[in-house]
């Protein structure tokens, strides 16, 4: 190839002036490109030209790879709901699915007689990360597919030209989602010089993270960013002469394909082409002139209603509306008549934290322009306090600047033009909302303040403070308002209660009697029931202070006589309550009182604690109303019924109470209740009180504390009788381009806030922005924002940078039913045998193959002769027929398959010879599973346990530790109490996804042995329980990561035992998830760095180094070893033997003899 590819200018201009798009993962043949761009694929000749779109798929299409002859394109594509291999011609045409896999799916080659497809899969994966993909095959034509015995591994090219290399890439993801990237699960290139299964590492020392490994000619080529930028190098089969190819300077060489004459890959957005005959230098590199011409189908404009994508609300004061945000818009909606409104600027803006002013204006935090029609630059990409008048307007009335930091909490006077705003560096400011002036309040030096809510009158401010990192108590603060609120003379802030844990919640009562809140200080253990130890799951109860020195305990009832009501709540000496009428309604006596200015007595507010007369449990929030006062609360139940869900808590499952103080009892008012808010009438407002609760996506309002109506408890119609208010009423239009720019600055602007260093380690974060925000033009899909931003947030260089869902295409979802077995093809036979059946945990539904139930009772060797009644063959094969199937009941044939035939006639009198299922076959049914995960990992634990049992005779146990969370620490317990009377203990992290559980289990491991329980029959036990005598060794990978990282070195630094594997991942930077974007997306910022005193911050982007380093190489996948394994054996027997448990010699018991 020669400089025929040397594109002029002109030439670029022309057919780049109408705007381009996004291109990557382009693959290249006999002088054709296709890459993919919008989801989509797209033709280009290598010369350059116009595009021509090949595809137009509702999801997402990719990993496009061309056949060796360049007749075929394979590719992925989730048109049926899966990731999936499908097979295509290159000039355009359907697709066709060759495999059904219920997997992650990607090309990565083809074979050289062009008759197979070669793609890493996830398909019977053991382990839950992407990282346990394995290369698998596919013919052409379909059929059963083979997994390749190389072991886990992200790519596989075959050298040609009668060369017989095999090069693996194993980590081999792209390195630009964490840029400079050198933690443990930095790329590896194993190479096979004569496809004789025997594989050689390359770069051991290489300070990069090099990926995407082929053959280009005689060398080997890939992308490492050793350098600096991620650029191509290129080496021998050997590893060495290694140099430099392309000389990129700003983003990095990404998706690199060949055909063995031209070289072609993505830089930002763009397609470049490299001569590889020409020399080395950065002249050769040259950007392919495309001529893109798109409808940008999926930059049109949607619409979506209200109850997809609400996130904030506030409840008018007077009760009888609501105000909300929707997918970032600014709405405010009558409950159940009228029109819907919408404020503010419709697209690109993103509305936060709505709240109703006092003078019935609408605030809400914003990220719109300074001014009319005018871009905010790079240095005023900050947000502002937008008030809006009753009209709807595109701008508001008038905008204030705000605090430092972002916003984290509101609240909103009830009586002046106030705001408290906690923000995120934990101060506490108050913001005049006619005005605009700020006022600072409070600051902390631990965490962020939290819960500000204002008395009555707007004279106090209350808020939760950290005392310390494991105790918060109640603050008060006396604005001292003018008449007007026009200006404040905040006296100090005044710690009100004494914790003896958490003190949160704060509310007033609106009567100015009492200040409620909560408060985690009940220490009533509960036992455990699988281990001796206990929990104070239900710590909570609410509580109140007295806020004049001479009001009595509001539960204690007061005497009446018979047949009376009690009026408790308006106890003697309480000026405010002295007359009430007949129906305990208030007198105009105390109606007045509420406009006096509330004083409290703060001398000794901390002692006239009292607390509520109901059960400890787990309380989120509490709210004052007239006599009385309601509260939420959270039953207990398992982390693990909900994977995705650590905190149960967070769901919406509360249980409303509300406490009468004239009845002096609590009772249920509502269920399946999540945040509560009520009205806070003007001092004039004679109606009752209402309060709005959320429901999933439903909210619900009702007058504020009375019970749910009996006949609208399972209604769910939309009415003023049942309380549901009809969000659909809420109609939100998205103009794509401008809502990812709003995200992407978002995104940005998170990090900036949020990044664990000032400095963000030194990034220069504006210049990353101008870098990459110069691409959203070419952005049409919602997958290459996401990719965008993935680079973006890769220049930081650190790990947990991540983002994950939003709102993607619509793509229909077909899973495949799952048998939990291998099912392999016998060619002789031409039948399907079931190989290996795994049991799983047979007593738990959906985690054991239904083939294992009692009733089916398939065993391993039989056929599958029929799915549904149709047979399955070579090409027709069971995951085809299992297709949407699963979690439904399915009728299998089984048998042994004779392959016996008997004539049939078609409809036509033709006679044909098919398989005799009757005279073989019996009928079973079973319920299939949406995955087999689960499946394959009880499996693999059970045959790890066996192995070390059988190499040790019985003296060593094992137990692996899938991640650190909820699944982790259930292992943990399941796999540590049945073998802790063992003599050494093996304790496997390998593949351990992190989580936040290590300090729990480093804290068991860490028991010292004291002594036994001797009882006078039975086994002694030791002494503290549950303390392991013998020896402990850990074994980690590089796919030991985040807090698995994190308990690997402080196994270490306790000096517990020895680490055998390989350096971990290095990723030690925490996050909380705590944002989300407009669409649903979640951002996570790297927010806090682990610091050990053994090794201060060397941990992240480095990893844990092993005690004894063992590979896993591909060939101990191709013999079926663990090496891993099996040397941690081996190093356990030396210590048993060099150090031996000892078997117990008791001193002789005591004698009590009787005196003579």
């Amino acid at each position: 190839m020669k400089s025929k590819t040397k594109f002029s200018k002109k030439l670029l201009l022309t057919l780049n002036g109408t705007g381009q798009g996004y291109f990557t993962q382009p693959t290249i043949s006999n002088k054709q490109i296709i890459f993919v761009c919008e989801n989509d694929l797209w033709q280009v000749p290598l010369e350059g030209g116009r595009a021509q779109r090949l595809t137009s798929s509702r999801s997402e299409t990719h990993s496009p790879v061309y056949s060796p002859n360049g007749q075929w394109i394979a590719c992925c594509t989730m048109e049926e709901g899966e990731h999936d291999v499908y097979l295509m011609e290159s000039s355009g045409g359907p697709l066709q699915r060759l495999t059904w896999l219920n997997s992650v799916t990607h090309i990565v080659s083809w074979s050289h007689d062009g008759q197979y497809i070669w793609f890493r899969s996830t398909h019977q994966a053991v382990h839950s990360r992407g990282s346990d993909a394995w290369i698998f095959r596919v013919s052409i034509n379909g059929g059963p597919v083979e997994r390749l015995p190389y072991g886990p591994a992200m790519t596989v090219d075959l050298q040609v030209n009668g060369k017989k290399g095999v090069v693996l890439g194993r980590n081999t993801l792209s390195n630009s989602r964490w840029k400079r990237y050198r933690g443990g699960m930095a790329g590896e290139i194993w190479v096979d010089k004569n496809n004789s299964g025997n594989f050689k590492r390359l770069f051991r020392d290489l300070q990069g993270n090099p990926v995407s490994p082929f053959w280009l000619r005689e060398r080997l080529w890939f992308v490492s960013d050793h350098e600096g930028v991620g650029n191509l190098f290129s080496c021998t089969p050997e590893g060495g002469r290694l140099r430099q190819e392309t000389f990129q300077k700003e983003y990095y060489v990404r998706f690199p394909a060949t055909d063995g004459k031209a070289l072609i890959y993505h830089v930002g957005g763009e397609l470049w082409i490299l001569d590889p005959e020409e020399n080395s230098g950065p002249e050769r590199e040259t950007q392919i002139p495309i001529g893109w011409h798109s409808t940008k189908t999926r930059l049109q404009r949607r619409f979506f209603y209200g109850d997809e994508y609400w996130e904030e609300t506030m409840i008018h004061p007077q009760g009888h509306e609501v105000a909300l945000t929707a997918r970032g818009k600014l709405f405010s909606m009558p409950f159940w008549e009228q029109a819907v409104r919408q404020h503010g600027i419709r697209d690109g803006v993103r509305y936060r934290m709505p709240c109703w002013l006092p003078n019935g204006k609408l605030a809400a935090i914003s990220d719109a322009p300074l001014k009319k029609n005018k871009t905010k630059k790079l240095s005023a990409m900050e947000e502002q306090l937008d008030v809006f008048g009753s009209t709807p307007t595109e701008f508001p009335d008038c905008s204030h600047r705000l605090p430092p930091g972002r916003m984290q909490e509101i609240a909103v006077s009830p009586r002046f033009q106030h705001l408290a705003l906690t923000t995120s560096r934990m101060e506490l400011f108050l913001i005049n909302a006619e005005t605009g002036r700020i006022s600072k309040l409070d600051d902390s030096k631990i965490r962020e303040i939290s819960d500000p809510v204002f008395s009555p009158d707007g004279r106090w401010l209350a808020y939760t403070k950290h005392l310390s990192l494991e105790l918060t108590a109640i603050f008060l603060l006396d604005l001292k308002p003018s008449a007007n609120g026009k200006r404040i003379k905040a006296k100090d802030p005044v710690q009100i209660t004494q914790p003896v844990r958490y003190d949160f919640s704060p509310a007033f009562d609106p009567e100015g009697r009492w200040l409620y809140f909560l408060s985690s200080r009940i220490y009533n253990p509960i036992w455990d029931t699988v281990q001796t130890g206990t929990s104070f799951s239900r710590s909570m109860k609410p509580y109140l202070l007295t806020l004049k020195k001479d009001s009595p305990n509001p539960f204690e009832a007061l005497p009446h006589a018979p047949g009376g009501q009690e009026t408790g709540g308006t106890p003697a000496g309480d000026s405010s309550h002295e007359t009430q009428d007949s129906n305990n309604s208030t007198t105009k006596q105390s109606k007045d009182s509420k406009k006096v200015a509330l004083e409290i007595d703060l001398d000794g507010i901390a002692e006239r604690i009292v607390e509520f007369p109901v059960s400890e449990g787990v309380y989120k929030q509490i709210i004052g109303l007239p006599n009385k006062v309601i509260f939420t609360e959270f039953p207990l139940s398992g982390a693990l019924r909900d994977l995705e869900a650590e905190d149960n808590q967070d769901k919406d499952e509360g249980i409303l109470w509300v406490y009468d103080f004239e009845k002096q009892e609590a009772e249920t008012i509502a269920e399946n209740v999540g945040i509560v808010q009520t009205s806070v009438p003007d001092e004039s407002e004679n109606s009752s009180r209402t309060m709005l609760y959320s429901s999933g996506d439903l909210l619900r309002a009702l007058e504020a504390g009375v019970s749910v109506p009996e006949d609208t408890k399972t209604e769910k119609q939309h009415s003023r009788k049942s309380g549901w208010l009809d969000l659909r009423r809420i109609r939100i239009s998205v103009q794509y381009q401008e809502e990812w720019a709003q995200m992407f600055q978002e995104t940005w602007r998170l990090q900036k806030e949020f990044f664990w260093t000032e400095d963000l380690s030194g990034v220069d974060w504006k210049r990353v922005y101008q870098r990459y925000a110069r691409l959203l033009p070419r952005i049409g899909s919602r997958s290459e924002l996401s990719d965008l931003i993935w680079e973006m947030q890769g220049e930081l260089g650190t790990s947990h940078a991540y983002e994950y869902g939003g709102d993607y295409p619509y793509s229909p979802r077909y899973p495949v039913g799952c048998l939990g077995a291998d099912l392999v093809f016998d060619s002789k036979q031409k039948s399907w045998i079931f190989q290996k059946i795994y049991s799983g945990d047979i007593w738990k539904p959906n985690e054991h193959s239904p083939l294992a139930e009692p009733g089916v009772s398939v065993e391993e060797g039989e056929r599958l002769l029929a799915v549904g009644g149709v047979p399955v063959d070579e090409h027709k094969t069971p995951g085809e027929l299992l297709v949407h199937q699963a979690g439904q009941i399915v009728p299998l044939s089984v048998g042994q398959g004779t392959s016996k035939k008997k004539q049939v006639k078609g409809p036509k009198g033709q006679v044909s010879s098919v398989k005799n299922f009757e005279e073989d076959a019996r009928q079973v049914l079973v319920k299939t599973l949406s995955g087999e995960q689960e499946v394959r990992y009880r499996e693999w634990v059970r045959e790890n346990i066996k192995t070390v049992d059988s190499l040790t005779g019985g003296r060593v146990g094992y137990l692996h530790i899938p991640d650190m969370s909820t699944h982790g620490i259930a292992e943990f317990h399941r796999g540590y109490l049945a073998q802790v009377d063992r003599e050494g203990l093996i304790v496997d992290v390998r593949y351990n996804a992190g989580g936040m559980v290590s300090p729990l289990i480093l804290e068991k491991l860490a028991h010292r042995h004291l002594g036994f329980d001797v009882p006078r029959w039975g086994t002694p036990e030791s002494y503290p329980y549950h303390t392991l005598r013998g020896h402990l060794i850990v074994i980690a990978n590089q796919f030991t990561g985040s807090d698995g990282d994190m308990f690997t070195t402080s196994f270490r630094q306790l000096q517990l035992g020895q680490l055998v594997g390989k350096r971990t991942w290095g990723g030690v930077i925490g996050i909380d998830g705590r944002y989300q974007l407009v669409d649903g997306t979640t951002t996570t910022q790297p927010q806090y760095s682990i610091w050990f005193h053994h090794a201060g911050w060397s941990v992240e982007n480095h990893g844990v180094d092993p005690d004894i380093q063992v590979e896993d190489t591909p060939q101990s996948y191709i013999n079926n070893e663990d090496p891993q394994l099996e040397r941690t054996v081996k190093e356990m027997l030396r210590l048993l033997k060099e150090k031996p448990v000892l078997s117990v010699n008791y001193s002789p018991s005591p004698r009590r003899l009787l005196p003579e």
